[in-house]
C-alpha cells in the first residue's frame, strides 16, 4: 500500500478515535463520513467487529469501557452534540434535589431525532456556557442557574440550587450578580431572591 494512503488511513483512524474519546466511544455515521470513511468502509468496520452499531446512524468503537453516564453521552451524540442542561445539569453537579424524570439537554439547531424521556431546549450556547465532562458537554453552574431561573422550577428549588452552588464553591454572589446582567427581568428577580435567601 502506498505510504500516502497508509498515512491518510492512520489520520482517519486517529481522528475517529479522538472524536469518540470525547463522546464516551460513540460517533455518528455523519461524523465518520466527514472523516473520510466510505459506506463500504463503514460496513467493513461493522462486519469486522471494530465498530458496534448502537442505533440507526449511531456507532461505538468496540470494545470501549462502560461508564455510569454512557447513556447520557449516547443521547447527546444522537442529538447532534446537544448539551446537558437545566434540571439534569443541576442533578449532575449535585445542586439541589431535582431528580428530573427526563434528561434535559439544550440544542442550538432543531433536533430531528426522536428519543424517549429527553426534554430538548433550544438556545445558542457559547464556549463560556459549557464545560466538558470527558464524555459530553454540560452547561456551567452559572448557565444552569440562569436556565432554571428562566424556566419553570419553583423559587424554593432555585434557592436550594443557588445555596448548594455557593456552599460547594462552584458559584459566588458576585458571579451570580454579574451573570444576571443582560438577562430577562424574571431571571434577575428570581436569582436576586435566591441570593437574598442565603444572605
Amino acid at each position: 500500500m502506498d505510504d500516502g494512503v497508509v498515512r491518510r488511513h492512520e489520520e482517519r483512524e486517529r481522528g475517529l478515535f479522538e472524536c469518540a474519546l470525547e463522546q464516551a466511544g460513540y460517533f455518528t455515521a455523519g461524523q465518520a463520513r466527514t472523516l473520510g470513511f466510505s459506506p463500504g468502509e463503514i460496513g467493513s468496520a461493522l462486519g469486522g467487529g471494530a465498530w458496534e452499531r448502537v442505533d440507526r446512524d449511531l456507532f461505538r468503537l468496540s470494545p470501549w469501557p462502560h461508564t455510569d453516564l454512557e447513556d447520557v453521552a449516547r443521547r447527546c451524540v444522537q442529538l447532534q452534540g446537544a448539551v446537558v442542561s437545566h434540571q439534569s445539569a443541576a442533578e449532575l453537579y449535585g445542586l439541589g434535589h431535582l431528580h428530573p424524570q427526563f434528561l434535559h439537554v439544550t440544542a442550538g439547531a432543531p433536533v430531528h431525532v426522536r428519543t424517549d424521556r429527553v426534554a430538548v431546549h433550544r438556545a445558542d450556547l457559547g464556549p463560556a456556557d459549557c464545560e466538558h465532562t470527558g464524555a459530553f458537554l454540560i452547561t456551567t453552574p452559572l448557565r444552569t442557574v440562569l436556565d432554571l431561573a428562566e424556566g419553570g422550577v419553583s423559587q424554593w428549588v432555585l434557592d436550594e440550587v443557588v445555596g448548594d452552588a455557593m456552599a460547594i464553591g462552584r458559584l459566588d454572589r458576585a458571579t451570580l450578580e454579574a451573570g444576571t446582567a443582560g438577562q430577562s427581568v424574571r431571571v434577575e428577580r428570581r436569582v436576586g431572591r435566591a441570593l437574598a435567601a442565603w444572605a
